[in-house]
């Protein structure tokens, strides 16, 4: 506060004195000690009883003609004060020792700006349809508050976690101007409807107020938007309100009733925000909409293929179009009693989660009847919160494990089906479908959830575990177990799984994948398996069999046609258990090859390589191979030997080969033909080998074949590799 004296006389004014007596802010404002200054200064201040004093002719002495003595302080507005209380305070001066004195007063309103105009409401769910806010109601926090004045648009608010909002330092309106607000909900678009009328002392509308005027200094409080939706769109298992879900109104015929019907034109076909509340404002201006008529609500839910077309499988409603239609005036089984409306549910907000579907607590009508006998109340009715299923494809988590993977007839097999929760949110009445293949039996009594005993229900070739619940990071572990009949064949058996949603109408539906785990049904070891004995020996004699004092070769390698290798021990024994399932009927062929690479240096083959031999399921089949090292005739080559650049030899060199031939035709012996090279061109080695290996074999037939000959050769290069050649000529 300011309090200003002014010397406006002819003579210096004396012993002058400013007081302010507080005490008629009690309760409203308390004064902030020590806040006073007289002439920007504490002389001459003083705080007693309530009241404050500055005595200026003690400080400064007399007040000059035309001087001025100002004394300001600050107050503190109580918490509690409400806003719009009028707050009022009375300055006073006296001087010539009190023999003349004046005073002013000045009126502050809670909320105003001085020499401006302020406009204020609260916006909120009115719950009991009373027009006046209560501490339980909820908030409409985030609504949008449009300012206009005559049509043109000014400013806009966002109404505050308290319920308020706010214009503040708005020009008065003057004769034929008025301020108007328009009330938009969070995400609204062009389907979206108007929910609640406008409480105010000036035009009251569908979330609308006009006609509103303001004076300078002054608050207008309570433009209030009090909304009272019909109920709400909401998820049937998360139990979230749906944004974008689209409502009509149909007749009885499922014909949409017009538009006119509504005091909101909008309210067909509108499409809800993201606090999912729906309204229908019901008029009966039209044929359409004749009054005592039935009536239906339909959803369509949002396109974005999140949810289910059609009516709630989960939540089924308690009269659609195949039910009578639940009359609205009458209203039996009111919800709340006590409100001048018809409620379907006692809460304002869609069911909990922890309320079981079906029960009465999450009853809605979608087939009603309505008439004007009592407008508005009786040709509306409220909470009635209607839910739509979410597609629940994926929602789970499923796999499904075998513990062993090869098992023969009469085998038990254990099984394990783990789901977990993916969607977030907890997803009640699941169960776990297990279809297993035919031929193979369930353990009675063997099911473990969690580690404790179930039981299950069969269907056919299907378990079923029922009645199970997925918190939100819920996961479970079902263990079966199963016996593999005797009737059933060789081959891969698959066993599979899925989790499905119980609805309490309709078809099941599937919320996981479809997890498998198979299973290979494998010939019995003792029956059905071939197991494969031999041995390779040291066949000295090279007669193809092992006589007497023939020791065996060990580390050798042999291997079969589907890629199975065995060694040959210390004594050349080898053994191959279970290596080939003969065909039941007739028996298959098994061969069986050994590596040559792996005998000893200089052994060569002398029994055939590889051995094809009948197999019979169940009897052992046994391979000898026979290796002996032959004689090795050696003929060492070099450039010498041969014409300049050819591969044709020199002639004194020709004579030298019958020697050859007599040394070959002497016993069995395997030719080696070694090249020396040093500088020749590696190309030429290649071909000069060629030669002298066709020639020979060309001698060798020629004296009638005595054996087969078998012909190596090796090439030795002095400088430890082929010279490098010049890439150019």
């Amino acid at each position: 506060y300011t309090v200003q004296v002014t010397n406006s006389g002819a003579v210096p004014a004396t012993q002058v004195l400013l007081s302010d007596d507080l005490n008629g802010m009690t309760g409203q404002a308390t004064y902030i000690g020590g806040s006073a200054r007289l002439n920007g200064s504490t002389a001459g201040v003083s705080e007693a009883g309530g009241v404050l004093s500055a005595d200026f002719g003690s400080a400064y002495g007399p007040l000059p003609v035309g001087a001025t003595a100002t004394l300001r302080f600050r107050v503190l507005v109580n918490n509690a004060v409400p806003v719009g209380t009028v707050i009022s305070n009375t300055g006073e001066v006296s001087w010539d020792n009190g023999s003349r004195s004046a005073q002013s007063t000045v009126v502050a309103e809670v909320g105003a700006i001085p020499g401006t105009a302020t406009l204020r409401g609260r916006a909120w769910r009115d719950t009991n349809f009373d027009n006046v806010y209560d501490n339980s109601e909820p908030l409409l926090a985030g609504w949008s508050v449009e300012l206009s004045r005559n049509g043109i648009a000014l400013l806009t608010r966002t109404v505050g976690k308290d319920g308020f909002y706010e214009f503040v330092g708005l020009p008065e309106t003057r004769s034929g101007e008025a301020y108007e607000l328009r009330f938009e909900a969070p995400g609204a678009g062009a389907g979206s409807v108007k929910l609640g009328l406008a409480d105010s002392a000036f035009t009251n509308e569908l979330q609308r107020i006009s006609g509103i005027t303001a004076r300078a200094d002054s608050l207008v409080n309570n433009l209030n938007l009090p909304i009272d939706p019909n109920g709400v769109v909401y998820n049937s298992i998360s139990r979230e309100p749906v944004a974008g879900a689209t409502l009509r109104l149909v007749d009885a015929t499922g014909t949409p009733v017009a538009a006119s019907c509504f005091d909101d034109p909008a309210q067909q076909g509108q499409v809800t925000s993201a606090d999912g509340f729906y309204k229908f404002d019901l008029n009966f201006a039209d044929v359409s909409c004749a009054s005592g008529d039935d009536y239906r609500i339909e959803v369509v839910p949002p396109a974005n293929g999140d949810y289910e077309p059609g009516v709630s499988r989960v939540i089924a409603p308690s009269s659609d179009a195949n039910t009578a239609a639940y009359d609205v005036p009458s209203c039996s089984g009111d919800a709340v009693v006590g409100t001048a409306a018809c409620e379907t549910q006692a809460s304002a907000m869609p069911p909990a989660q922890s309320v079981a579907a079906g029960s009465p607590l999450t009853a809605y009508y979608l087939h009603l009847s309505f008439s004007n006998s009592d407008l508005p109340n009786d040709s509306q009715i409220f909470n009635n919160h209607i839910p739509v299923d979410p597609v629940l494809d994926g929602a789970v988590a499923i796999s499904k494990t075998a513990a062993i993977v090869n098992v023969s007839r009469g085998q038990f097999v254990p099984y394990v089906i783990r789901v977990s929760n993916t969607y977030g949110m907890p997803i009640p009445d699941l169960a776990i479908v297990d279809s297993f293949p035919a031929g193979f039996k369930y353990v009675a009594d063997s099911a473990r959830l969690d580690g404790q005993p179930v039981q299950l229900e069969m269907v056919g070739r299907q378990l079923i575990l029922r009645d199970l619940d997925l918190a939100a990071d819920g996961q479970h572990s079902l263990k079966l177990l199963f016996i593999v009949g005797a009737g059933v064949s060789e081959g891969e058996y698959v066993n599979r799984a899925q989790v499905i949603h119980t609805a309490t109408s309709g078809a099941d539906t599937a919320v996981s994948g479809e997890a498998s785990a198979a299973v290979r049904v494998v010939p019995d070891p003792d029956f059905d398996c071939t197991d494969v004995i031999g041995k390779v020996y040291d066949d000295a004699n090279q007669n193809g069999y092992q006589d007497q004092g023939e020791a065996g070769l060990p580390g050798v390698r042999a291997v079969t046609a589907r890629g199975l290798a065995v060694t040959s021990d210390e004594h050349g024994r080898f053994h191959i258990t279970c290596a080939v399932v003969p065909d039941e009927n007739r028996g298959s062929n098994f061969i069986l090859k050994v590596d040559d690479r792996t005998l000893p240096t200089g052994y060569r083959m002398t029994t055939e390589n590889p051995l094809v031999q009948r197999a019979t399921r169940g009897k052992m089949i046994k391979f000898n191979f026979g290796a002996a090292l032959h004689r090795v005739v050696r003929l060492d080559l070099a450039d010498a030997v041969f014409q300049p650049g050819s591969d044709v030899m020199r002639l004194q060199w020709q004579s030298r080969l019958p020697l050859l031939m007599e040394q070959l035709e002497e016993a069995p012996s395997l030719l080696r033909l070694s090249y020396m090279a040093e500088v020749e061109h590696k190309g030429l080695v290649e071909q000069r080998l060629k030669a002298m290996k066709r020639l020979i074999t060309e001698q060798w037939a020629q004296m009638g074949n005595p054996y087969e000959l078998v012909i190596e050769t090796e090439v030795f290069w002095r400088t430890g590799a082929p010279p490098q050649r010049s890439s150019k000529r």
